[in-house]
Formats: structure tokens, C-alpha cells, sequence
């Protein structure tokens, strides 16, 4: 892979009782700037249902990482044409969260 490939780096995790999604230096950040903060940081969302995730991604077929981390969070890293797939799905996810505030 590229080098510059387009790429995004995430980690959703929970902020008192809602969640936060962190973004990180080298993400792609241009498909949730409208919902971030100065910081870069998108606040608040609901959780995001792993199962949603995948089965997303996977009918897409866009390969994916994502990792647990130790406090119920999650890093999510996407590469290339999968990133854009991320992308919508992630815009989707702040977009309800948009909704109820």
C-alpha cells in the first residue's frame, strides 16, 4: 500500500454516558469535520453496534481493522476504498447523534 493512501484511524470510546470518537494525526478527517470539534474529536454519540459495523463493511466488501481496548472502546482503521466506506458509516453514526441534540 501507498505511503499516502488515504486512511482512517479512529477510536470510539465511551465518555461518561455517551461516547466519543478520537481521530488520529495521519486520519482522514474531511468526512466528519462538519460534526468535530476544534480538538478533532466528535461528541457525543451513541455506542456503536460492532455487529453493524461489520456486517457494513463486510457487504461492501472493505477490509477493516478494529481492536478492543481494555476500557469497552474501540480503534478502527481503514485504508483506501475501504476508509470511504468507513467514512459513511461514521457519518451515519454522528448524523443520529446530531439529530438528538
Amino acid at each position: 500500500m501507498e505511503a499516502n493512501a488515504l486512511i482512517i484511524d479512529v477510536l470510539i470510546a465511551r465518555d461518561r454516558l455517551a461516547w466519543r470518537l478520537y481521530s488520529a494525526p495521519r486520519s482522514w478527517r474531511a468526512p466528519f469535520s462538519l460534526y468535530a470539534d476544534r480538538r478533532g474529536d466528535v461528541f457525543p454519540l451513541r455506542e456503536p453496534s460492532l455487529t453493524d459495523l461489520d456486517q457494513f463493511m463486510w457487504a461492501t466488501d472493505s477490509p477493516f481493522e478494529r481492536r478492543p481496548t481494555a476500557d469497552g472502546g474501540i480503534e478502527i482503521v481503514a485504508r483506501g476504498r475501504s476508509a470511504v466506506t468507513l467514512s459513511a458509516w461514521l457519518r451515519e453514526l454522528m448524523a443520529e447523534a446530531a439529530e438528538r441534540v
